[in-house]
């Protein structure tokens, strides 16, 4: 029995239509994905940034544990970093120079790490953080 002509343009238009549709599909997902990817992108980037700054106070944290270190042992200058666990920050060296303290230190939360310098003033009054010209 041979097909009718009428059914054969059917078929025909059944396959324009799903292969329009299958596109229409794949461009679909493929604009999806690729917004997806730029929405991660953005949040990784801010919370990479929320973490530089914690990590910024986080060293300052360090200089103020450094100043209490050298309040109690006029002495202190770590051979190696010190870690402050509950700060999330390294005391990384106290240089030394008549009464100046030059400390420096790093917030290092999330691996977002910020570094900060301090110089302080040992006196007979006690630490005080000097500026840095």
């Amino acid at each position: 029995m041979p097909i009718p002509k009428l059914m054969l343009g059917k078929n025909k238009k059944g396959f324009v239509a799903l292969t329009i549709v299958l596109s229409v599909a794949g461009i679909l997902l493929a604009t999806v994905y690729s917004s997806s990817i730029r929405s991660g992108s953005f949040f990784d980037q801010a919370m990479r940034k929320e973490y530089r700054e914690m990590n910024y106070y986080f060293a300052y944290d360090c200089i103020d544990q450094a100043m209490l270190f050298i309040a109690h042992d006029y002495f202190f200058e770590p051979k190696k970093p010190l870690f402050i666990s509950q700060y999330h920050c390294y005391i990384l060296s106290v240089e030394k120079n008549g009464n100046l303290r030059k400390i420096k230190t790093m917030g290092d939360f999330m691996k977002a790490s910020v570094y900060r310098e301090a110089v302080v003033m040992v006196g007979d009054r006690g630490v005080e953080i000097t500026p840095i010209n």
